[in-house]
């Protein structure tokens, strides 16, 4: 399954342009690792309880390929460890470049709209062990960057438990495959400075879906200098002047620079009449209303979009505001990639910042392989990718690795997937809630030596009073 998408020809070039071949003949070569830590990835929810360890999934390994090399051997946990840490980062960098990009066509899904492909970015956060390394490289959840300028006891109760990673990524609505991904520290990263990272990933044929928290002109224009187009959720607080009432419900306005921002503000706060702004981006305003009706209760939500096409022929407002709803594709994204494929912890297992990000990398090549076959299998099927299990194609895929390999081939792979019934979606009736920030327990004093890992315990026998009371009545 792997080396469908992940070839031994391209992890062997691979190899050669980050410079990590081996100098002699060793048992674990550098084109075994690789492979090692994508399976790593692969079987890291196998286990409910924690992730299988290095010589559990160098077993399954041997166990696929003992037929095409004689007398494999299992290494210990020990030298897989440093195994990892001779091969480092740049070989999965490198392999998550080649591999990474869409993997579908108009006829495997909704994945072109208004002829442009449909595709939208968010991110999320991945938690980390937490080791002194991990803690100066990655930071915790609302850590201060200068925690001087904070008291130490509010310093403190900020921190979370686990050094957190911040993962943006860039990804086809249609397929779920990741167009391209940037990642760092919560501290030193927001999501707005890893969008940047991926504005060059942005071609004039995509369409570009995003969340309120991501509009602002500075981004608006860099992303819009692209050539793709946007449409954007806008925040309420945001004041968009109408120029031109179009006839489908939509208006034209500007959106202003954060100058202009300043200046309007200004002129509001003075009771001057709203103006257009002097300078900023042309943009069409979109904005509706979503009922939801469950039972007896009835939910209404407010939406302002933002968008760059601005011709009401060729994008009506309804089916821009219907289109809306597919930036979900972004969370649908995220909980195949932490919860089923990470696991339900979803913490990493490497203990230092360079094992981290090797192992990200290999997180999203395994993520990109499993897109793949699950397209392939809708193509076969001729059928929406959306239809296919996510987790089915996961222990499909495991599954294979313990077959032998002439017997069970890819094709097999997907007619086992095709073999259950389609999925079919259900329409969202809960609203989205955020999870309470309290918590009844003390947060583990981060400033303070902690106490040694080595302890000694003495036990010392007290005899009860009744019993000296029967010892003395018998020595009277």
């Amino acid at each position: 399954m792997l080396t469908s998408t992940v070839p031994p020809d391209l992890v062997d070039e691979v190899i050669e342009t980050a410079g990590c071949r081996e100098q002699r003949r060793r048992v674990l070569p550098a084109r075994v690792v690789i492979y090692f830590v994508l399976a790593l990835t692969l079987f890291s929810a196998a286990d409910g309880y924690r992730p299988p360890g290095y010589r559990a999934v160098a077993r399954i390994l041997v166990l696929r390929w003992r037929w095409l090399c004689h007398g494999c051997e299992i290494a210990s946990s020990s030298a897989l460890t440093q195994a990892r840490q001779r091969l480092g980062v740049k070989p999965l960098q490198i392999l998550f470049d080649r591999v990474r990009g869409t993997a579908g066509t108009s006829s495997t899904g909704s994945t072109f709209v208004l002829g442009r492909r449909l595709v939208a970015w968010d991110a999320t956060t991945l938690a980390a062990p937490d080791t002194p390394a991990n803690a100066a490289e990655f930071g915790y959840h609302g850590q201060a960057r200068n925690p001087t300028k904070k008291p130490a006891d509010s310093y403190l109760r900020r921190l979370g438990s686990t050094p957190l990673i911040r993962l943006m990524t860039l990804i086809d609505c249609g397929t779920h495959t990741v167009i391209d991904a940037a990642f760092d520290g919560v501290v030193t990263s927001s999501e707005l400075t890893l969008a940047r990272r991926l504005l060059a990933s942005l071609t004039p044929d995509m369409l570009l879906l995003a969340d309120r928290n991501f509009t602002g002109q500075d981004l608006w224009s860099h992303a819009a200098a692209t050539g793709a187009d946007l449409i954007w959720r806008a925040k309420k607080n945001l004041h968009l002047v109408p120029t031109t009432h179009l006839p489908d419900g939509s208006f034209l306005a500007t959106l202003p620079t954060r100058r202009e921002i300043v200046r309007l503000a200004g002129a509001r706060a003075r009771g001057c009449p709203p103006q257009p702004p002097r300078h900023g981006h042309p943009i069409r305003v979109v904005e509706f209303t979503i009922t939801t009706t469950n039972g007896h209760n009835t939910r209404t939500d407010e939406y302002r979009l933002i968008t760059t096409l601005l011709d009401h022929h060729h994008a009506p407002a309804q089916q821009l505001a219907a289109l809306y709803q597919q930036r979900w594709e972004s969370e649908t994204h995220y909980s195949f990639l932490k919860p089923r494929l990470l696991g339900t912890n979803t913490t990493l297992r490497s203990h230092t910042p360079t094992g981290i990000t090797q192992e990200i990398y290999a997180l999203l090549i395994t993520y990109q392989a499993l897109c793949h076959l699950r397209t392939e299998a809708a193509t076969t099927a001729n059928i929406d990718p959306d239809r296919i299990s996510f987790t089915l194609t996961l222990r499909a895929a495991r599954t294979s690795l313990y077959q032998h390999p002439t017997h069970h081939t890819r094709d097999q792979t997907i007619s086992d997937i095709l073999n259950e019934p389609p999925l079919t979606r259900r329409n969202r009736s809960y609203p989205r809630q955020r999870r309470p920030t309290f918590t009844p327990y003390t947060p583990k004093p981060r400033r303070q030596p902690r106490p040694p890992a080595h302890t000694h315990h003495t036990i010392t026998l007290t005899p009860s009073q009744t019993t000296n009371k029967i010892t003395k009545q018998r020595l009277n």
